[in-house]
This record gives structure tokens, C-alpha cells and sequence, in this order.
């Protein structure tokens, strides 16, 4: 006859608490036997109850090995209750043990989850980079999988570093950054060569600064080599999310530069615009003046099409697929402005959707301006306009209306930035002039004081009026 085991005896082997035993036996999902108001159980019913759970998670494993990757609908489908959980309102979202929470502060808003650790410890972590609840989710699935895994004795998966360059570019880069391109040059470049034989959970923080090394060696730039670790550092990150066996990210102990050597304070005045403008080829004269005048990216100027301008409301659309941000956003179209975009539309219509066009001279046809980077860079070299980049423009039109006494708020509206202290570190730069006439003011303003210490210190020695008038 097996030992009887009390309610305690058996949650103490299940490792749960008496009252999920008690469900499990309403559930009849184990076998019990009642001796008045009594609850007992064998022995021989708790080990077979035990090895049904493990043939059920090596099942469960094997028919789906991403069991916890799932998308933001299903986990709301299966996981929250009521059609009110996934209200826009709603700041909590809880998934039974683990959930997804946004929080708020002085800075914005924030993404933040929430899940349980080694006995019953909660652990709460900010995502960063979150936009979005999916985002973050994403981020919960990768900590519930390493939980999982280690409580279950599961070995992660080993990948080699040139194998996951390539899982990087087509699930990340290539989905969500329009630079791609340049990711796919620094690793093709620099890092497959270097770290291409080596497993991701091999690489260390040594041979990250033997990488540093190296490329100081050849006089590369620190802002270059901080691209470098940001491509690595992501890498490494997603390897982690994804399930794959890695260290603990080898870049973080580097502290990237602030990039100082990179910050440009170049801003066209109105002399060097002339010039600009009348060397210009005749495709290049209207969107050098566009750019001036909307501060718009060069991307989104040569991108924009006849149907995201709207003169009845005078805005232009940018789209959230050409936008930097992600998102939709309008900008007010100036009559001056305006005129210049309907001379450009009437001329192009038929032929074209897009506002911005060349006239081909093999096919004598018109079609859309693709790079301005030669024709620009000639510009320059006629006009003795010298280290100019396009995106200048675009500071010369920030400082311009800084100059003009214009709110630093509306200011970085129009340039569509996520706080002010970006439009004033990389785009406001104040002229020579405007910092002649600030320190004038101040020197008008500290002769004050001198003036009244005279005439307190007249006043103790009884001067007349008169001569403390005459002192001013």
C-alpha cells in the first residue's frame, strides 16, 4: 500500500501552492482519495501526474519550438479577458504572471514589462527603444523563452557570427532600417572579417577592443568605429531575443563617443545661397529654394509626390514610409512656396507623379530626380561654396527662423523632432552677428549698476541733486 500524502505533502512536491492542488483535483486532473472532509493522495498518483507534465512539455517543444513567439493579437486573444482589455485607454496589460505596462514621466512615455523570476521574485524592466506594445511583448516572449529554458535544463541554439550577419539583415535591418545598405557594407567590410569564425557565444569584450584596436590602427574615425559597435551591440541583442547561446553583450562595457568631431555648424548665408542658386543645374535651382524654405530631409524632397500636396489646406503630406519617424506629419505650404510647387506640378503633371523631375537628354523625357549628390557637389565648386552638405540647408533654415525671434517650440515642430534639445544641439546655430549684438546688450546692461553705486555714494556725502543728475 502506497504512503498517503496530506494536501501539503503533495503540493510540497508539486512545488505549488495547496490551493492549485485543490483545482487539480476539482479539475480530476489527479487522483485523490476522500476520507470525510479529508483530501490524501498516493504517492504512486503524484509520480505519474509528474511524468504526464514532462511528456507533455517535451510534446509541446518539439511540435512547436517557439511556443512563446507569438503576435500581439494572439497573445491578447488567448491571454485577456473582455474587450475592454485591449482598449486604447488602458495602461495595463497582464498576460497571467507576465505583462506589459506604460509608464510615464517628465521625459514621455515609456514601455515597460513585468514577469516573474526564481521564487516568485518580480522583476520590472523599461524596453528601450519601445514604440509600441508590440515592441515590447517582443521583448517579453525573449525573457519568458530564457526563463523557461533554464528552468527546464534547455540549451540554447549556437550560430556562428557570419550566419546570423545574414539572419540580421533579412529579419532586422532590411524590415525596419532604410539604411540597410550600410549595415550590410560595415559587416561585409569589417566585422565578417573579423569576427566571421568565431561562434556569437565566443566573442568577448577583449575581442571587441582588439576590433577597436585595429581600426584605430588604420586611422579611422571614432565616430566610424562607434557605427561599428552599434551594428555589433544590435547584433547581439537580437541574437539574445531570438534564442540564440551568447555572452553577455560583449560591446556594453564601451562607452561610445558623442560623436563631437562630427557636429557641423554649417549654415549658408544669403551671399553664398545666390551663388548657390545661379550654379545650379536647372533640375537642382528649385529644390535648393524647396529646402530653404520647408527644411524638409533630401529623402523626403525627392520622394514627394504630386498627391501629398494639398492647396486647399496648404500642407504637404509626408508619408509614414518615407518620414523618418515612422509616422504621418504635415507641413504648412507658404504662398511663395506654393507658387513654386504648382509651377512644378502644372509642368509635370501629365508625365509624372512625383513634384521634383530632370529632363532626361537621351529620351527627352522627364523623370523623377533619384540623387542630387554630383549635381550638388558641382553647384558647390562653381559657386565657391565650400564644405556645404545638403543637409546644411536644412540648419540654415532652423537657424534662420531662431534669428528671427520664431518660438523654439514651433521650431521644433516644423522640423519634426521628439524634443527641442535636438533642434538646438544639431540644427540652431547662432550667427556671429546675433552673438555680437548679445554681448552688446550685456555690456549695456552691466554699466547700469555702476552708475547707482555713484549715486548712493553721492548721496552719503550730501552732494546736491544737480551734480548727482550731471554724474548720468
Amino acid at each position: 500500500m502506497n504512503k498517503l500524502l496530506s494536501i501539503r505533502d503533495a503540493s510540497a512536491q508539486l512545488k505549488e501552492h495547496p490551493q492549485t492542488t485543490y483545482k487539480r483535483v476539482k479539475l480530476g486532473e489527479i487522483p485523490c482519495i476522500r476520507k470525510g472532509r479529508r483530501i490524501l493522495f498516493q504517492q504512486q498518483a503524484i509520480d505519474e501526474f509528474l511524468v504526464r507534465c514532462t511528456q507533455k512539455t517535451t510534446l509541446l517543444l518539439e511540435l512547436h519550438p517557439n511556443k512563446f513567439d507569438k503576435g500581439l493579437q494572439q497573445w491578447d486573444k488567448i491571454l485577456l479577458k473582455g474587450d475592454s482589455a485591449v482598449a486604447n485607454k488602458r495602461q495595463r496589460w497582464n498576460y497571467g504572471g507576465k505583462g506589459v505596462f506604460k509608464r510615464r514621466s517628465k521625459k514621455g512615455e515609456s514601455w515597460c514589462i513585468w514577469y516573474y523570476e526564481k521564487r516568485g521574485k518580480v522583476k520590472k524592466l523599461t524596453v528601450r527603444g519601445a514604440t509600441c506594445r508590440e515592441d515590447a511583448i517582443r521583448v517579453l516572449e525573449a525573457k519568458v523563452r530564457e526563463i523557461f529554458n533554464r528552468e527546464h535544463g534547455i540549451a540554447k541554439r549556437t550560430i556562428g557570427f557570419a550566419d546570423f550577419a545574414a539572419v540580421y539583415l533579412e529579419k532586422y535591418a532590411k524590415r525596419k532600417k532604410r539604411s540597410w545598405r550600410t549595415d550590410e557594407k560595415f559587416l561585409n567590410a569589417q566585422l565578417i572579417p573579423f569576427f566571421g569564425k568565431m561562434e556569437l557565444s565566443e566573442i568577448t569584450p577583449e575581442h571587441v577592443s582588439d576590433f577597436i584596436t585595429k581600426r584605430e590602427g588604420e586611422r579611422v574615425k571614432n565616430s566610424t568605429i562607434h557605427k561599428h559597435l552599434q551594428v555589433l551591440r544590435k547584433m547581439m541583442n537580437l541574437a539574445d531575443e531570438f534564442g540564440y547561446e551568447i555572452k553577455k553583450n560583449p560591446v556594453r562595457p564601451f562607452h561610445f563617443s558623442n560623436e563631437a568631431e562630427n557636429q557641423r555648424s554649417r549654415v549658408l548665408d544669403q551671399a553664398e545661397e545666390q551663388r548657390l542658386i545661379a550654379a545650379a543645374a536647372p533640375h537642382l535651382k528649385p529644390i535648393i529654394r524647396f529646402a530653404l524654405e520647408t527644411g524638409m530631409r533630401r529623402q523626403e524632397i525627392l520622394t514627394l509626390e504630386i498627391a501629398d500636396v494639398d492647396f486647399a489646406q496648404d500642407v504637404i503630406r509626408i508619408r509614414p514610409e518615407v518620414n523618418k519617424s515612422g509616422k504621418l506629419d504635415l507641413i504648412p505650404l507658404l504662398p511663395h512656396v506654393k507658387e513654386l510647387v504648382r509651377r512644378l506640378i502644372t509642368e509635370n503633371a501629365e508625365s509624372t507623379k512625383f513634384v521634383f523631375n530632370y529632363l532626361d537628354p537621351h529620351t527627352n523625357e522627364l523623370r523623377p530626380v533619384l540623387s542630387i549628390q554630383h549635381a550638388f557637389r558641382t553647384a558647390c565648386r562653381k559657386a565657391r561654396v565650400s564644405n556645404l552638405q545638403f543637409r546644411d540647408l536644412r540648419r540654415t533654415f532652423s537657424t534662420r527662423l531662431h534669428e528671427k525671434g520664431l518660438d523654439p517650440l514651433i521650431i521644433q515642430r516644423l522640423l519634426r523632432h521628439s524634443s527641442f534639445k535636438i533642434s538646438e544641439e544639431v540644427y540652431i546655430q547662432s550667427s556671429l552677428r546675433m552673438m555680437k549684438e548679445a554681448l552688446e546688450k550685456a555690456s549695456q546692461v552691466a554699466e547700469k549698476p555702476a552708475n547707482v553705486v555713484q549715486i548712493r555714494n553721492a548721496e552719503k556725502e550730501g552732494m546736491p541733486l544737480t551734480s548727482r543728475i550731471s554724474m548720468n
